[in-house]
């Protein structure tokens, strides 16, 4: 295999590597509400599973009913 092959392969896979990290994150974020526990910055969670529990906190510290 010659160096300008080996050359070629590398940069390729560099070039791919890259694309993915870019893409298939977003890509993978979109499809998948895994934003609840560790937030993506590429969209608006389905859910806000924390919010939820700071309300319910507050409500039981206050004795009010959660909303």
């Amino acid at each position: 295999m010659g160096i300008g092959t080996r050359f070629f392969k590398n940069a390729v896979r560099g070039v791919y590597t890259r694309f993915m990290d870019k893409v298939g994150g977003r890509f993978v974020a979109g499809i998948a509400d895994t934003s609840a526990d560790a937030p993506d910055a590429y969209y608006t969670p389905k859910r806000d599973r924390y919010a939820q529990m700071v309300a319910e906190e507050d409500a039981k510290k206050t004795g009010e009913a959660p909303a």
